[in-house]
């Protein structure tokens, strides 16, 4: 009786244990488990940043950069965030209408962070302002921050 008691027990607690490591919803990893896309996206816009840290939920991945720069990417690797934390961002991988369309309105203007929305991005800039502009380079909305 009780070794079916202890192997009852055993069952139990191992099947507790999957499920909680199944669902777990961050999961620290290495950075050459992130996807191709995302690891080329680091490597090409950040040449001079380490990676100091990645995690992987269901959905996506983060990463945060030795300057302190976060970046969410997508479950294939694609960029969907990029967060300077109050400092400028490279700006070479954001598409040429939405920044092209940035600084016309707003001459010698860094950007801090973007975010891909629904059909348009979100650029929190460094004069405190928060611009919207779609998906073909218009300006949607913008406000002070």
């Amino acid at each position: 009786m009780k070794k079916k008691l202890k192997l009852f027990i055993s069952i139990v607690s191992l099947m507790m244990l999957s499920n909680l490591i199944l669902t777990a919803e961050d999961m620290l990893i290495q950075a050459n488990q992130l996807p191709q896309n995302a690891q080329t996206f680091v490597k090409t816009n950040f040449p001079n940043d380490q990676i100091v840290y990645a995690e992987q939920d269901r959905q996506s991945y983060k990463v945060e950069l030795e300057s302190g720069t976060e970046i969410d990417f997508d479950k294939s690797g694609n960029w969907t965030d990029v967060s300077g934390n109050n400092r400028p961002i490279p700006t070479q991988f954001i598409p040429a209408a939405i920044l092209n369309a940035v600084k016309t309105k707003y001459h010698q203007i860094e950007v801090l962070d973007i975010s891909k929305e629904y059909n348009s991005y979100k650029l929190k800039l460094s004069n405190n302002r928060e611009v919207y502009v779609s998906n073909n380079g218009q300006i949607t909305g913008d406000k002070l921050d």
